[in-house]
């Protein structure tokens, strides 16, 4: 399996709920240009996996679109920024036929699941728009790659 676990584009300040937040523009150009990197890499998702909130769903679909792909989608409530990395990480090993996994979320959930997903693995913050990919091979697992975003 493969796991990219994806921090959401640059957001607006804070608003009147924080579920409601929208990408900024250098937000939406942050998910495409790793849309593009995905398809540079001939990389499509099986499954996608978002947080209910505005912004990453809306990474999501931009990145998506680059892609060129559609993937079986599934809004989850524990990818919220104060979410439950644990029943993240029990849902990932509960999700065998999944080959390769796209999670598009919040910080510090993101930077949690990491830790969760790779056991030994220091927590680090991500950028916007960072990908983090996991590889899990014979139920062992280690980070491959940190990619940064292209649009700074």
């Amino acid at each position: 399996m493969q796991i990219l676990v994806m921090r959401h584009g640059e957001a607006e300040g804070q608003i009147t709920h924080d579920a409601e937040r929208r990408l900024t523009l250098h937000g939406q150009q942050q998910a495409k240009a790793q849309g593009a990197w995905l398809k540079s890499q001939d990389w499509q998702p099986d499954a996608l996996w978002v947080s209910t909130y505005l912004r990453a769903q809306q990474t999501a679909d931009q990145a998506l679109r680059a892609l060129g792909a559609s993937p079986k989608r599934l809004v989850l409530s524990e990818l919220t920024p104060d979410g439950n990395a644990q029943a993240v990480a029990d849902l990932v090993a509960a999700s065998p036929e999944i080959e390769r996994l796209l999670i598009v979320s919040h910080m510090p959930l993101v930077c949690y699941l990491v830790e969760k997903l790779v056991p030994g693995e220091v927590p680090m913050a991500f950028a916007t728009a960072q990908i983090v990919v996991i590889d899990i091979e014979d139920g062992k697992a280690k980070v491959s790659l940190r990619q940064l975003s292209s649009v700074d």
